[in-house]
């Protein structure tokens, strides 16, 4: 990932969070999910970007610098994979994963896989996205419990 400067970071439970130069808070979480098929070799966290402190949004690289950062940090420390699910409250999702999509390439991490899917519940459509180290020796076994989730709707 392109590390140029990125906010600071307080830990908070389950997380981060920081402030941008504009006043904003966010807060990057880390949910343990359950996986279909019980493992002792991974976890599977969902990945949630929250803005806390709201205000008028303007573009800020930092913003995506600062996941970058929290993001490889995770991939760093173990081989435990992510799980993101695109809000849907708002009809949204689709602009989200434009932006996210942006980031990702942006990021020019050849070191994690993103795996995407759309699942439904009720009439709401779902974007989700599995993040996985490429060196991480169970990615296909992740990859598979992934698809798993996806085919039961994320246990909707």
């Amino acid at each position: 990932m392109n590390l140029q400067s990125h906010y600071n970071i307080t830990e908070i439970a389950n997380g981060y969070s920081f402030e941008t130069d504009f006043g904003l808070i966010y807060e990057l979480t880390f949910l343990y999910y359950p996986i279909v098929n019980t493992s002792d070799e991974y976890c599977l966290y969902m990945f949630n970007i929250e803005q806390i402190k709201k205000g008028e949004t303007r573009k800020d690289d930092k913003i995506r610098t600062t996941v970058e950062y929290v993001l490889r940090q995770f991939f760093e420390d173990n081989f435990n994979a992510i799980i993101i699910v695109l809000d849907s409250f708002d009809n949204r999702q689709s602009i989200r994963k434009r932006l996210f999509d942006s980031w990702f390439q942006q990021s020019k991490d050849s070191e994690v896989e993103k795996i995407e899917a759309i699942c439904f519940i009720d009439d709401l459509q779902l974007i989700t996205m599995l993040l996985v180290g490429k060196n991480n020796p169970i990615r296909n076994r992740i990859k598979e419990d992934y698809f798993d989730l996806v085919k039961i709707n994320f246990y909707s």
